[in-house]
């Protein structure tokens, strides 16, 4: 359940006064522009989440909507130590709860008691691990670029695909979710210049304005994003797909999109599975590459290149020890991002232009950080010179 199923007409009672029952009733044509304007991973999340909460109540007797602050509370209290979640992962989970309530009409539980629950939960992470302050994904820096583009086999289809996501995605500055929303049309050769990027929609653009992005040749043919999404593009058009999501699923059969895995094929692909019954195949799929896909194939890449976490926060080459498991999985698809931002600074670009260039909204911490990660003790370093 999310804030956008609750919004029908039998979402909220109605209440003492003058009102009546129409007054609170929601056209299903409303309804659906209100779902429109939830992006498609928070409603996802929202769902899970909420249903992980409603089951939590049923099995402890407590009421779920409207839930009292100290359901909620005992609910992060169980998040947190009983089930070992992460504190950021019990805060994403008070969001869900209180977005279904105000979606249903229902006035959101007092958050106090479960922020402290959450602050508290943190504090004993940190305790815990002997870290302080935000855990940050390990930036992929240009340096470590070439390691894992050729990790990425360039003669078979999945590799292909590979390369232009993390090129593209390093180049772009990109989101996870802006990756996986791109399609086909989106992408514009400008010939003897780059690739025209339009972002549809962003974090920081919920109104879906849109944004064009460019992205230059690189010097270097192996790791260049322009080559990398031209050499894509040719594969799917050879293979008949001129329109549609840019990033598909592929198996291990080379079906494409929504034929990928064989669930909604509507018949058997030569050497591939026969159908899945009991499907509606190919209804309403496409075949896109979700967000979390896309922060998969960064961190297969990251670790089939052998990367540790000292080698790309320092930018140095990337050693070729296989980290522990757990530095692995501190790649992500935010690496591209923070990396693609703090290589671009030592570069020498302007923040400005950067902060532009990767749609931070304006003043934004996030970004302040990479700065700063990026000037070190460079100039801007106000200790330089001083004594």
């Amino acid at each position: 359940m999310t804030e956008n199923e609750l919004a029908r007409p039998d979402a909220a009672p109605p209440a003492p006064g003058p009102y009546s029952g129409a007054d609170y009733a929601l056209p299903d044509e409303a309804a659906a522009l209100i779902r429109e304007a939830v992006p498609e991973n928070t409603a996802l999340a929202y769902r899970s989440r909420w249903r992980s909460f409603e089951a939590w109540c049923r099995g402890t007797g407590r009421v779920a909507l409207p839930a009292t602050a100290q359901t909620v509370a005992a609910y992060l209290t169980h998040l947190a130590v009983d089930r070992g979640l992460k504190a950021t992962t019990a805060d994403a989970h008070l969001t869900a709860i209180r977005a279904v309530h105000r979606g249903a009409g229902a006035a959101p539980p007092d958050g106090l008691a479960a922020r402290k629950v959450v602050v508290a939960a943190q504090r004993r992470e940190a305790a815990r691990d002997g870290r302080y302050g935000p855990r940050k994904a390990v930036p992929v820096m240009a340096g470590d670029l070439p390691a894992i583009v050729a990790a990425c086999a360039a003669d078979t289809p999945a590799g292909l695909r590979d390369r232009a996501v993390i090129l593209l995605g390093f180049a772009l500055l990109a989101r996870r979710a802006e990756l996986a929303a791109l399609n086909v049309s989106d992408i514009e050769h400008v010939h003897g210049e780059g690739l025209a990027v339009t972002i549809r929609a962003s974090k920081t653009d919920q109104s879906a304005r849109g944004v064009v992005r460019r992205i230059h040749y690189a010097s270097a043919e192996a790791v260049c994003p322009v080559r990398a999404v031209l050499a894509w593009l040719a594969y799917l058009a050879a293979q008949g797909r001129t329109t549609g999501p840019l990033f598909t699923r592929i198996d291990r059969w080379g079906n494409l999109g929504a034929g990928a895995g064989g669930r909604y094929l509507t018949s058997r692909a030569p050497g591939g599975p026969p159908p899945a019954a009991g499907r509606d195949r190919g209804a309403g799929r496409d075949g896109r590459l979700r967000p979390q896909a896309i922060g998969d194939i960064v961190a297969a890449a990251c670790a089939a290149a052998g990367l540790t976490a000292a080698g790309a926060l320092t930018g140095q080459a990337p050693s070729r020890e296989r980290p522990p498991s757990a530095e692995r999985r501190r790649y992500s698809g935010h690496s591209l991002r923070r990396g693609g931002a703090t290589s671009m600074l030592k570069a020498g670009a302007q923040p400005l232009n950067v902060s532009r260039h990767g749609r931070w909204a304006d003043g934004s911490r996030a970004f302040a950080g990479y700065v700063e990660e990026a000037t070190g003790f460079g100039d801007a370093n106000p200790t330089k010179g001083l004594l």
